[in-house]
């Protein structure tokens, strides 16, 4: 048996057994999958020379798993097109879970000769690999467009209403307009436009992938640009996540101007912090298993008013009308049961 080392002089197996592995990797590196080579370097006496063979299949089958996603994650946007859809655009928001930061919504249009290998979802890629994609998708896409929505109106609409907006900002961004919406999630932002809501769409479908990627670096480096204002939070290395190191410099400096108000974590430590009076009443007032007993409570609470604070107070009004409305339920259901049984109470 021979192999063709140059495409013109023949070797033959006697001489690949004489050749280093070395050469035979060089050798190898343009050899097509099905060239007949492989089968004596698979039949070669040395481990070195056969794992060559073994590890060239493995990459193929990885190449060709690879093209069979990418392909995949064409799907919706091939239909758009065969059914003479030209302009087809992906939408997708990042850093909605986070507790501080904007929002940030990107609409990518896509054309159909695009080619993205290795794109996916953004939270499935390296930080290396994002930032290389980010360029690609910036260079193909026929049209591109970010848009954010900041704290302060994150707290005023809630949060998903802000991630629509910012949606459907992006949108109206895009130079070009689409005739179809593919989005992220199963909430459409409600444009003008023909919309498709998928979920899981960032792994589904390779417009709604790009816009994830382009607004996952847009707004990490944003973070990263905070940090250098509020060193002390770290969210340069967790971008406004709910991470351990996040949550304890929340507590040790309370909350920036970037911190979402509204959410737990942070409008816990937003409370007024209570005084030792008004926690000793406010157990008792729990704890009150009558009217009558609870009307003591609040006797007790008028002539300590100097020990608490108008928040205290206010506070614990609202804590003696929640118990006194439960001891009546109580009340009433036991009358119910006393009925029931027969049993007169007074």
């Amino acid at each position: 048996m021979s192999i063709d080392e140059t495409g013109g002089g023949q070797l033959r197996s006697a001489e690949l057994e004489e050749m280093t592995v070395a050469r035979i990797r060089s050798l190898s590196a343009d050899w097509s999958e099905d060239a007949p080579e492989w089968a004596l370097l698979e039949g070669d006496s040395r481990v070195g020379v056969r794992q060559l063979a073994v590890q060239a299949r493995k990459q193929w089958a990885r190449q060709r798993a690879e093209q069979a996603r990418i392909k995949e994650l064409l799907q919706f946007e091939q239909r758009l097109w065969g059914r003479g859809v030209e302009r087809v655009a992906g939408v997708d928001e990042v850093g909605r879970g986070c507790l501080a930061g904007p929002v940030v919504a990107a609409a990518v249009v896509l054309p159909p000769n695009v080619e993205l290998p290795g794109l996916n979802d953004s939270k499935k890629l390296s930080a290396r690999k994002r930032e290389t994609l980010n360029c690609a998708i910036l260079a193909q896409a026929l049209s591109t467009s970010i848009a954010r929505v900041e704290v302060q109106e994150i707290d005023q609409l809630n949060i998903l209403q802000a991630s629509l907006k910012a949606m459907r900002e992006a949108i109206d961004g895009l130079e070009i307009v689409p005739n179809h919406i593919l989005v992220d999630g199963h909430i459409r932002p409600g444009t003008s436009v023909e919309e498709t809501a998928l979920v899981d769409g960032d792994a589904r479908s390779m417009s709604i992938a790009a816009a994830s990627v382009l607004a996952k670096v847009y707004r990490d480096r944003l973070m990263v640009e905070f940090d250098e204002t509020y060193p002390e939070y770290g969210f340069a290395g967790h971008k406004g996540y709910g991470s351990p190191d996040h949550l304890k410099a929340l507590r040790l400096h309370g909350p920036s101007p970037l911190h979402r108000r509204t959410f737990a974590p942070v409008a816990q430590l937003l409370v007024p912090k209570r005084s030792e009076a008004y926690l000793t009443f406010a157990d008792g007032l729990e704890s009150a298993d009558s009217p009558e007993e609870l009307e003591r409570m609040g006797h007790f609470i008028k002539e300590a008013t100097g020990e608490l604070t108008k928040n205290d107070l206010r506070a614990l009004r609202g804590v003696y009308r929640n118990r006194m409305a439960a001891l009546k339920i109580e009340t009433i259901c036991k009358r119910d049961a006393d009925t029931k049984t027969g049993v007169t109470t007074s």
